[in-house]
C-alpha cells in the first residue's frame, strides 16, 4: 500500500466516523449521509472498504 493509499483510507475512515456523528446528531438524513458517503468514495476510491 503506497502512502497515498494510506492517507485516502484514513482520510475516508475518519469521513465516516464524522458522516455518522453528523446523523447521529440529527444534522444530516440517511439520504444525505449516502449520498456524501459515495462521494467520498469516488473522491478517495479507498483500496479497504470500510462498513
Amino acid at each position: 500500500m503506497s502512502k497515498t493509499e494510506l492517507t485516502d483510507n484514513l482520510t475516508f475512515a475518519s469521513a465516516l466516523q464524522m458522516l455518522k456523528q453528523l446523523v447521529a446528531q440529527g444534522l444530516l438524513s440517511a439520504d444525505e449521509e449516502a449520498r456524501t458517503r459515495q462521494e467520498l468514495e469516488q473522491k478517495l476510491r479507498p483500496t479497504l472498504i470500510l462498513a
